[in-house]
């Protein structure tokens, strides 16, 4: 799935990458038109092609734990071109130290990425010494702009479309904390009627059942039957009245799958795969697993920017297990946060526990919990 999001990024810049490697082309044939094939031709037609493919292959990584290779993949770049500087004639291969620079805002901040341009620029000055002694400064101090030029380019390309994925994904939080809230209203809204009819409506009618037995030994006879049967009225609509609220307060009120889905359908680009349905017979359990997930979905949206998660069930018996698995940005180094402490201890009254994990495809919530019945 992440190479698929991957080549959709691609197409989308495609403009960037035809250019870059128009530029390699034109560079490539200035290189070697005086060339006939032979030796001279192929060492420089390999060390161009090398060229291509590093920067290629760095601009389609765009995983965390490639950033180790993307540098050595810079570095050999910057190698290849310091050499044809120093075989070249028409001094045309600097140009291709600005495709350079336009890999650098992907892994290196401001500052570091000025002093790697810095560090390329004086690597050339000393190439040049040693190759054109009649070079001028200028030209070192042209491409150099160049470079820097290139570099605040793709920053600021870079930074606005960093900006564009926070805001989607505080959105997206934004839909899921809403959905969340007007949950918990109508279930606070439900306790609230069930608990006015109970012990209101319900008290009153007792009351009244009472009162209407009590005037069954006091009343004449011929009233007795009328009494009788209002008595058989006041004590079905007492039935009644605890069987609404009965209902209103059964387990079955909040179906955790069917909420689950609702909320994605409210977030827009994302989506959920439940791979095989749970039931949770503890109501107070649904709540506070609803919550837990909730978070680790907003965890995966805000930090990952995940676009799909899938929920796994591996329970077994009253052993509640949970796994939700996103395809976000996985982080090989990964704190406990509030949110992380925050399912620890709504979970602590059920013997449950939330642990975080991460790989190269994203992060994997696991919860686990006893499951009993309220």
């Amino acid at each position: 799935m992440k190479g698929f999001l991957n080549l959709v990024q691609m197409k989308k810049d495609w403009l960037l990458h035809f250019s870059g490697v128009l530029t390699w082309s034109l560079i490539s044939y200035i290189t070697l038109k005086e060339f006939s094939f032979g030796f001279d031709f192929i060492w420089r037609a390999i060390a161009l092609l090398s060229f291509l493919l590093l920067f290629v292959t760095t601009h389609s990584t765009n995983d965390f734990y490639s950033r180790l290779q993307v540098k050595v993949s810079i570095v050999f770049q910057v190698l290849i071109v310091l050499f044809l500087i120093y075989f070249g004639k028409y001094q045309v291969a600097p140009i291709l130290l600005c495709l350079i620079a336009t890999q650098l805002p992907a892994i290196y901040s401001r500052f570091n990425g000025m002093i790697f341009i810095l560090a390329i620029n004086i690597s050339y000055y000393i190439v040049m010494t040693f190759s054109d002694p009649s070079f001028s400064i200028f030209t070192i101090f042209t491409f150099a702009l160049l470079q820097v030029f290139a570099f605040s380019t793709i920053e600021i390309v870079l930074r606005e479309k960093h900006a564009k994925e926070e805001i989607s994904a505080i959105n997206q939080e934004l839909f899921a904390t809403r959905f969340m809230l007007k949950e918990s209203t109508k279930k606070q809204e439900r306790l609230r009627i069930s608990r006015d009819l109970h012990d209101i409506l319900g008290h009153q009618l007792t009351a009244l059942s009472l009162n209407l037995e009590v005037s069954m030994h006091k009343v004449p006879s011929e009233h007795k039957a009328m009494l009788a049967q209002n008595l058989e009225q006041a004590k079905a609509l007492l039935h009644n009245v605890r069987g609404v609220v009965k209902q209103m307060r059964t387990q079955d009120q909040f179906d955790l799958n069917a909420a689950l889905i609702d909320l994605f359908e409210q977030l827009p680009k994302c989506r959920l795969i439940i791979e095989n349905e749970f039931k949770v017979n503890s109501l107070g359990l649904k709540y506070q697993l609803m919550y837990c997930l909730q978070e680790g979905i907003s965890n995966g949206l805000r930090h990952g920017h995940a676009t799909e998660f899938s929920l796994k069930n591996n329970s077994v018996g009253n052993k509640l297990e949970i796994l939700l698995i996103d395809n976000g940005r996985g982080n090989s180094e990964l704190n406990a946060g509030s949110g992380l402490i925050g399912m620890n201890e709504r979970l602590a009254d059920f013997n449950g526990e939330a642990l975080l994990t991460s790989n190269l495809d994203g992060c994997i919530l696991k919860i686990k919990a006893d499951d009993s019945y309220d």
